[in-house]
């Protein structure tokens, strides 16, 4: 029987405690990957924290959660650093901080553009500066970013969003092009609407969920463990042989509204 078999592999999720980061985090322990997710230690999300990790632990996984606030990129650098002196390598990272917010440009400050901006792809260029010079020195690396289809077609949220998460190919572009002879692969996943509690609350009523689902040709809003199937695939020997692809999950929505 086929596998996906990440044991004796070390990974790093930022983001990785609820939403889709939490769906990715699960599926990387499950697959055997010995597995870090970061968070910004906000008391009250603490008591989903600690059942996030029971749930792993409970089901044989090895999961540890860290406090570092994603624009930190001194305590990036040292939470990466940390986690090769524990473990003596960084194999898997993903990057899956970011956020949205709808509003139209006339709307907008500066300060907010600079905020989302740095959210969705300063965040991933520090996680990208803090662990490749340790993955080119062992010659393996594996970089998933975690992106959006706005990067299609604008999405529905605001031009920062948008910008950045297209940004974000440059960055594998680069990545690609420089690194890949190291050793090292990088690829984008850009999910759709996924059933996290955001999007679930950004179609709060039955009449937009409804509508919400008559848009997917599939038939059904997409799942976190969606996207941590396919970074784990990506992660794994499967995946040796894909670098600088863009891999876009979205259950046909955006070509059927296209």
């Amino acid at each position: 029987m086929l596998q996906i078999d990440l044991s004796g592999r070390v990974a790093l999720v930022t983001g990785g405690s609820r939403g889709i980061g939490a769906g990715i985090t699960r599926t990387l322990c499950m697959a055997g990957a010995s597995t870090y997710f970061t968070h910004r230690g906000d008391p009250k999300n603490r008591k989903r924290i600690e059942s996030l990790l029971k749930e792993i632990g409970e089901q044989g996984g090895e999961v540890r959660d860290r406090i570092v606030d994603a624009l930190d990129g001194a305590g990036t650098r040292d939470l990466i650093n940390t986690i090769v002196q524990e473990r003596g390598r960084i194999d898997i990272l993903v990057l899956n901080v970011g956020k949205n917010a709808e509003r139209r440009v006339e709307d907008m400050t500066d300060e907010g553009w600079q905020q989302f901006i740095d959210l969705n792809l300063t965040s991933a260029y520090y996680g990208v500066r803090a662990a490749v010079p340790h993955m080119v020195r062992q010659h393996y690396g594996r970089i998933i970013l975690i992106g959006s289809s706005a990067a299609y077609d604008g999405g529905g949220g605001a031009i920062d969003y948008a910008a950045a998460k297209a940004g974000l190919s440059g960055m594998m572009l680069y990545l690609c092009k420089t690194y890949t002879r190291e050793g090292i692969n990088t690829n984008i996943v850009h999910p759709c609407v996924i059933g996290t509690d955001l999007v679930r609350e950004r179609y709060g009523t039955e009449e937009a969920w409804k509508k919400l689902m008559s848009q997917i040709p599939v038939g059904r809003v997409g799942k976190p463990e969606d996207i941590g199937g396919m970074v784990a695939f990506l992660a794994s020997s499967w995946g040796d042989y894909m670098t600088g692809q863009e891999i876009l999950l979205d259950g046909g929505r955006t070509l059927w509204r296209s």
